[in-house]
C-alpha cells in the first residue's frame, strides 16, 4: 500500500513539474512576441515621423513657390494698372514684365542662389577675358612700336657691311641667348635683308625691351621687328 502511494505521489510531482516547465516556455514565448511587437511599433513610428517631416518640407517649399508666383503676378498687375492709367507705351510694359521675370528667376527659393552665383561667375569670366585680351594687344602693339623705333635708330647709325642673313641670325642668337635665363625655347630669331624678326612668348614685358636692345646692338643689324608677347 505504501508503494502504491509513493508511486502516485511521484506521478503527481512529475506532472506538476512538466506543467511548470510548459508554463515557463509559454511565458518566454509571450515575452518574445511582446518584444517583436515593440520593435515593429518603433519602426512604424519612425517611418511615420520621417514621412511627416518630408511632407512638411514639401509643403513649405510649395508655399514659398506660390508666394513668389503671387508676388510676380501682383507686380505684373500693378504694372498693367499703371500703364492703363498713365498711357505708358507697350515697350515699357514689356520691360517691366522682363524685370518681373528676371526677379522670379533669380529669387526662386529653390534655385535662385545657384542661378545668381552662376550669373556672377559668367560675368566675371567675361570681364577677365576682355582684360587679358586688351593687355596682350597692348603689349603686342608696344613691341611693334619699340621695334620701329630701333629701326629708325639703326638707320641713323653709320652703315656697316651687311653680313649674310644666316650668319647674322646666328650672331644675334648667340648675343641674346647668352644669359642662363634667356628664353631660348620660346623665342625664334630670323633675319631678312639685315632686319631681325623676334617671335615668340616671354614671361614679362621688360624681357621684350631687353631682347630688342640686345639684338639692335649686334653689328650688321639694320632693324629689329618685335612680334614678342607675354602669356
Amino acid at each position: 500500500m505504501m508503494k502504491v502511494k509513493t508511486r502516485a505521489t511521484a506521478k503527481t510531482v512529475s506532472g506538476a513539474a512538466r506543467g511548470g516547465a510548459s508554463a515557463i516556455r509559454d511565458w518566454i514565448d509571450s515575452g518574445s512576441a511582446v518584444e517583436d511587437a515593440r520593435k515593429q511599433a518603433s519602426t512604424t513610428l519612425t517611418e511615420a515621423q520621417r514621412q511627416a517631416r518630408k511632407t512638411a518640407r514639401e509643403a513649405r517649399s510649395e508655399a514659398r513657390r506660390r508666394v513668389v508666383r503671387a508676388r510676380i503676378a501682383a507686380a505684373k498687375a500693378r504694372t498693367g494698372a499703371q500703364t492703363k492709367a498713365s498711357g505708358v507705351s507697350s515697350k515699357a510694359v514689356g520691360a517691366a514684365g522682363a524685370v518681373g521675370l528676371a526677379a522670379g528667376y533669380f529669387l526662386d527659393p529653390d534655385s535662385g542662389k545657384r542661378r545668381r552665383n552662376t550669373a556672377r561667375d559668367r560675368a566675371l569670366a567675361v570681364l577677365r577675358r576682355g582684360a587679358d585680351r586688351t593687355r596682350r594687344e597692348t603689349e603686342y602693339r608696344t613691341g611693334q612700336v619699340e621695334g620701329k623705333v630701333e629701326a629708325v635708330k639703326s638707320q641713323a647709325r653709320p652703315e656697316k657691311p651687311a653680313p649674310n642673313d644666316q650668319a647674322l641670325a646666328e650672331r644675334v642668337k648667340s648675343e641674346i641667348f647668352q644669359p642662363a635665363d634667356a628664353p631660348k625655347g620660346s623665342v625664334n630669331v630670323n633675319v631678312e635683308n639685315g632686319v631681325v624678326y623676334l617671335r615668340g612668348e616671354v614671361k614679362r614685358p621688360d624681357e621684350i625691351r631687353k631682347l630688342i636692345d640686345q639684338a639692335s646692338g649686334v653689328d650688321g643689324v639694320a632693324a629689329v621687328e618685335s612680334l614678342l608677347h607675354t602669356p
